[in-house]
């Protein structure tokens, strides 16, 4: 009752402070994120010189073969596939433009694969970890494999940073619900480790070297 009473708080604190979920059917593009363009001829013939991938800089402009610079940021999807037909239009008959828009995260911390990553703007911060290979088990006991701690996973955004639990036992849905947004930071710390399971781990080692030793002794003595 009391764990319920606790998440229900904070899920109303992370909603308070821009955390819910974002209508995506409008998102808005910003600097850092990636457009892929692909234009075709009206006889659906694919201008390959045209199309590719670009991030938008920091001004909110994309620069493309033969239109040059053009201003995109704040546009949606819709929004940048009409600009660029419009703007191909003077080259092309009735040109089709498909527009693909991606968002920046960074995933750090005790995943698979931490690094930058490029997702639809669908996706959830679920979906980023998942993306980076996802999070160490948080049981993991030896040396070399380093144990995530799903309940603190950080997500820094827009300058504030937040606490989230994603353990799958206690994660609530609006949590699992909860997109991404441009620049997203997600850290999944390592786990503190245990001193017990340290010495356990230490003393096992001492006990399994002593038991070789003796056995090695024992085979060279008879």
């Amino acid at each position: 009752m009391l764990r319920t009473a606790l998440s229900f708080i904070a899920l109303t604190l992370l909603a308070a402070n821009g955390l819910s979920a974002q209508d995506t059917t409008s998102y808005a593009v910003r600097p850092g994120d990636r457009v892929t363009v692909q234009v075709f001829t009206a006889a659906g013939e694919r201008v390959d010189v045209v199309g590719g991938q670009r991030i938008i800089d920091r001004t909110g402009d994309i620069f493309l073969p033969y239109v040059g610079t053009v201003h995109v940021a704040g546009l949606d999807e819709m929004g940048v596939r009409d600009l660029l037909t419009r703007r191909y239009g003077s080259f092309y008959s009735d040109p089709v433009v498909d527009v693909k828009v991606e968002l920046r995260v960074n995933v750090t911390g005790a995943v698979g694969h931490a690094g930058q990553y490029f997702l639809d703007p669908t996706a959830t911060l679920v979906d980023a970890v998942a993306s980076a290979g996802g999070m160490a088990s948080e049981y993991a006991v030896t040396s070399v494999q380093i144990a995530a701690d799903q309940s603190k996973v950080r997500l820094v955004r827009n300058g504030k940073s937040y606490t989230i639990n994603l353990r799958p036992s206690d994660v609530a849905d609006s949590v699992l619900l909860m997109r991404i947004r441009s620049g997203d930071w997600i850290h999944v710390p390592a786990r503190e480790r245990s001193r017990v399971r340290d010495n356990v781990q230490f003393w096992g080692s001492v006990l399994s070297f002593v038991a070789s030793f003796v056995g090695l002794i024992y085979l060279v003595g008879h």
